[in-house]
């Protein structure tokens, strides 16, 4: 009896709340007044989505000394620093019913340039992609074509700049995504020392055919592309001569990979005699896994022709050894070769033995190339270029709270090369870029370089041979330590980071960098980030960045009149008058930042920056610039 009346209790509540929601939303959307701005949501079943950001960057400079060429202007108010980096960014996506993803990225730029007749439109970023995915009895098939697409194959093929993970984290770039909260950025990189670089990061850039295949019998796979790149651009855009190809073919036994690599490049340099410029490599690598230990090879030969040079082969090894991250103290040793003919654009190493093969193409209103460096780079730990052999350790360990990883590293070439070297900067090289956008030989010197966000120095040297070659190899040193520390001040999370890096170039080996005039060149930076939380939505940075580089006597000398030079050390100087001075390289260069790190909402944030920078080098009289940077970001995702 009782069971019946709760029943028919129960029926009666439902009829009621049923009513009443009904007569709520007809009395909603009588009482709600028209508008033209619905609100417009898609089903979960849409085959076509829409996600992107938009980023505004308010920029000024006031520079307070300037190079002696500069056009009279101190102060620049920008929408943006001038790299052609979207303000708009749409990404759409698609599927038909054939299965057949569209994809396309629609881009606009600042609107704030002042008055122009020419309307900013709205422009492809990379193109349209279309993409297939379809199985088989052989396997699973992946087809793309169309646009810009990233890629990447094996380290000596077709690989990003990638390297040990040691970098301020004060600088914020516009692929740097947006965090669900202001201090996971930090904290991720305190805890694993990964920073989201985006999709480029480790990735060349193709247009092309891409083909991938999976799941094939005995356990094989590949993939490969056939298509252009930017690092092999030709001067006859019209005929469209430039192709690259490159394909992997891979067999797994067990814990056991094993890969053939093969890449080729060809471009048209002359539409009389035909000649082209072209290199091929064929690589094999192995890499397996154990419990605690994993190691790689890989290893191969290159060939290039050209009209100015022919290297029937030149041969190219990687190898690491490196021991798992729950190893009290994770060691990764890495040693390689890659001699001066095996040329390569694509792959994880500088080319500094071929200088015409890099394309003369002009590219943001400039009238030179946009080149890395060329002439004897002093590089990280990580990276390496043709004509060197080297080896290199790195480790890493926790003291509680306190965790550090340091590595060590020399090299040498195994030719002789041209009387120069190159260095980048590390503190205020991202300042000085956008002095100047992907320019060369600028300057007071002539000898400054701009990559993206980044530049690098020329070194001339005086002791050549009847050739015009140096008259000795040189040898290369590195030492880069990192200190985190994450701690708390009256329940408010800091994060402290601590980068050194410490590199020099020398005439005759040594097991470690060195400070002082037996160097041709020593380099010295020191970079400290503070991030500390103000609330749950507001964090305060602040970076301070000193560099020290000096030169001896078989490098360029100053312009200064200076009889008696310059001290090398400072600190020894403030104690004893008679310190060691030299005349050549002696430069000084120093940022201090702060800055807030403000999320405003979900998906939103906004990004304060303020910059005194001051490059100072007391040699070279015209090597003299400071200033302030103020740059105002904000940044939100849909």
């Amino acid at each position: 009896m009782i069971e019946s009346k709760l029943k028919y209790f129960s029926l009666i509540v439902s009829v009621f709340l049923l009513t009443s929601l009904h007569s709520q939303n007809f009395t909603d959307f009588i009482q709600t007044p028209f508008s033209s701005n619905i609100k417009y949501s898609k089903t979960q079943s849409s085959q076509l989505s829409f996600t992107g950001f938009y980023r505004f960057l308010g920029f000024v400079r006031n520079q307070k000394e300037v190079f002696p060429n500069n056009s009279g202007k101190t102060l620049a108010i920008l929408s943006g620093d001038q790299f052609r980096e979207p303000m708009l960014l749409l990404k759409l996506r698609g599927i038909t019913k054939e299965k057949v993803t569209v994809g396309a990225d629609f881009m606009l730029n600042s609107l704030y340039k002042g008055p122009e007749s020419i309307n900013n439109s709205l422009t492809l970023e990379l193109g349209i992609n279309l993409r297939t995915s379809f199985k088989t009895k052989f396997g699973n098939f992946n087809l793309s074509s169309g646009g810009v697409n990233w890629y990447r194959q094996s380290r000596l093929t077709v690989w990003g700049n990638r390297s040990f993970n040691r970098q301020s984290l004060y600088h914020r770039r516009p692929q740097t995504r947006l965090t669900k909260t202001t201090e996971l950025r930090y904290k991720s990189y305190y805890d694993n020392g990964l920073i989201d670089d985006g999709l480029r990061y480790g990735n060349r850039a193709f247009q092309g055919i891409f083909l991938q295949g999976q799941n094939l019998p005995f356990d094989f796979s590949f993939k490969g592309v056939i298509g252009k790149t930017p690092f092999n651009r030709s001067n006859f855009n019209e005929l469209s001569t430039n192709y690259t190809s490159c394909f992997k073919i891979n067999k797994k036994i067990n814990d056991l990979n094993i890969a053939y690599h093969f890449l080729n490049s060809t471009n048209l340099v002359d539409t009389i005699s035909f000649d082209l410029r072209a290199y091929s490599i064929n690589t094999v690598e192995f890499s397996q896994k154990w419990k605690s230990l994993y190691f790689s090879i890989e290893g191969g030969f290159g060939t290039y022709d050209s009209p100015e040079n022919n290297f029937e082969f030149g041969e190219a090894i990687i190898a690491n050894l490196k021991t798992s991250k729950n190893k009290k103290i994770p060691i990764d040793f890495q040693a390689y070769r890659i001699a001066s003919e095996f040329v390569n654009l694509t792959g994880n190493f500088l080319n500094t033995t071929v200088l015409e093969v890099f394309p003369n193409v002009g590219a943001n209103n400039r009238a030179t190339t946009i080149r890395p460096q060329f002439n004897s780079p002093m590089i990280g730990l990580g990276n390496h270029t043709n004509n060197r052999q080297g080896i290199s350790i790195n480790a890493e360990h926790s003291f509680k709270k306190l965790k550090i990883n340091a590595g060590i590293g020399v090299s040498t070439e195994i030719d002789t090369s041209g009387p120069s070297l190159s260095y980048r900067y590390n503190v205020n090289s991202e300042t000085l870029s956008r002095l100047y956008l992907f320019a060369r030989d600028w300057g007071p010197y002539n000898n400054l370089n701009s990559t993206y966000r980044n530049v690098f120095e020329n070194v001339d040297l005086v002791d050549t041979n009847n050739n015009g070659l140096s008259n000795f190899k040189k040898y290369f040193n590195n030492i880069e330590f990192q200190a985190k520390y994450n701690g708390s001040l009256f329940n408010h999370q800091f994060y402290i980071f601590l980068l050194t890096r410490f590199n020099s170039c020398s005439k005759s080996f040594t097991y470690v960098p060195k400070y002082n005039l037996e160097m041709l060149i020593s380099q010295l930076s020191n970079e400290i980030d503070l991030s500390l939380e103000l609330n749950e939505n507001t964090y305060m940075v602040l970076n301070v960045g000193i560099e020290r580089i000096i030169g001896n006597n078989l490098t360029e000398r100053g312009d200064n009149n200076s009889s008696l030079g310059s001290p090398i050390n400072l600190i020894h100087h403030f104690l004893n008058e008679n310190s060691v001075r030299n005349f050549e390289r002696n430069q000084r260069n120093t940022l201090i930042g702060c800055g807030i790190d403000y999320k405003i909402g979900d998906n939103a944030m906004l990004f304060l920056r303020q910059n005194f920078y001051k490059y100072y080098d007391p040699n070279f009289e015209f090597n003299n610039l400071k200033g302030t940077e103020t740059m105002l970001e904000l940044k939100f995702l849909f």
